[in-house]
């Protein structure tokens, strides 16, 4: 009996080892995400791409970068874009969040002209300052502020 019992609580012990170890169990175990975290990784993801971007294109423009770079970076950008659209589209945010969500897709949204305003900039070798450019800037940095004041919290 005694041998039974002790069977058991290795047995037990083992499976409380494995079944975290496990890629395909362990992900069962971490709870969902909320709106904040899911949002706040948008919000950084993007704001590192933008810094990058903006950063590159002063370099661009006092030709320490290639254009051809700055094309790659673009077509990154442009992807990492799409997948932090996706995921605040496919979060399925509750109500009170729905606004602040699709308020900060249309940031994204104006980010990605952005990145299409700045390749052609590149491709005429226009190395002058861009009033559309400073302009979509600041539209995406209304929505994001606007999105910001969506958020649902106690004010």
């Amino acid at each position: 009996m005694t041998a039974g019992i002790a069977a058991a609580i290795v047995g037990s012990s083992f499976l409380i080892w494995y079944l975290p170890q496990s890629s395909s169990l362990g992900t069962l175990i971490t709870p969902p995400r909320t709106e904040l975290e899911i949002i706040n990784d948008v919000y950084s993801q993007h704001n590192i791409a933008a810094t990058n971007i903006d950063s590159k294109f002063e370099e661009w423009k006092k030709g320490n970068v290639t254009a051809s770079d700055m094309m790659n970076q673009i077509d990154r950008d442009r992807i990492e874009i799409q997948n932090l659209r996706k995921e605040l589209e496919d979060a399925r945010p509750a109500q009170e969040w729905q606004e602040s969500f699709d308020t900060y897709v249309k940031a994204l949204d104006s980010f990605a002209k952005y990145l299409s305003a700045m390749e052609t900039e590149i491709q005429s070798g226009n190395k002058a300052d861009s009033q559309e450019l400073d302009g979509l800037k600041k539209e995406m940095q209304d929505y994001l502020n606007s999105s910001i004041a969506a958020m649902p919290f106690d004010k």
